[in-house]
């Protein structure tokens, strides 16, 4: 790994930093980008027609309960499946802070991108990664799966499919006497 600069090595503009890169790393800016569109769409008209591109890009979050039901369907507690295959995340909406269970990320090598039954924070939000429970081109608990991924369309525009303010507010009302 070279930590000084060269003549030929590019320069950050901004902070007049040069770009370290370690010897023998994929020269590849983000390998997410590659899941992102792997194909186009065979033909949108079909709506869904099951390729895992949005499971390879960002699971999705759970609505009230739902965890609870995914955890039963592979013979787990709920407290055991939270702590080995979700995370939670959340929002403000209305004022508050609404936590939510979302699947754990997995980085390119198949290792979680955070530890399973930790808090996230809105960085991890945006990152790419496969979902936990994405396997042999499906998933594993499809009968249980969140509210997002039960509801998310990719040929839908995207103001149509599930928005987590929604999703949050779906949490919010469970928590209401």
């Amino acid at each position: 790994m070279s930590d000084t600069p060269s003549a030929s090595a590019p320069r950050l503009a901004a902070l007049g930093e040069w770009i370290v890169r370690r010897d023998g790393a994929s020269q590849e800016e983000n390998p997410y980008w590659d899941l992102e569109e792997p194909e186009p769409h065979p033909d949108p008209s079909l709506g869904c027609v099951r390729r895992g591109v949005c499971c390879r890009s960002s699971p999705g979050w759970f609505g009230p309960g739902e965890a609870e039901e995914a955890a039963a369907l592979v013979g787990m507690t709920p407290d055991a499946f939270v702590r080995a295959h979700l995370v939670v995340d959340g929002m403000e909406v209305d004022g508050r802070f609404v936590h939510v269970f979302a699947p754990v990320k997995l980085g390119p090598h198949g290792e979680p991108a955070i530890e399973p039954g930790r808090p996230v924070d809105a960085l991890y939000r945006v990152l790419r990664g496969t979902c936990t429970f994405f396997v042999d081109k499906g998933c594993g608990i499809y009968g249980a799966r969140p509210y997002e991924c039960r509801h998310y369309d990719c040929t839908n525009e995207p103001e149509d499919n599930p928005q987590h303010d929604a999703i949050a507010r779906m949490w919010l009302a469970a928590e209401e006497p």
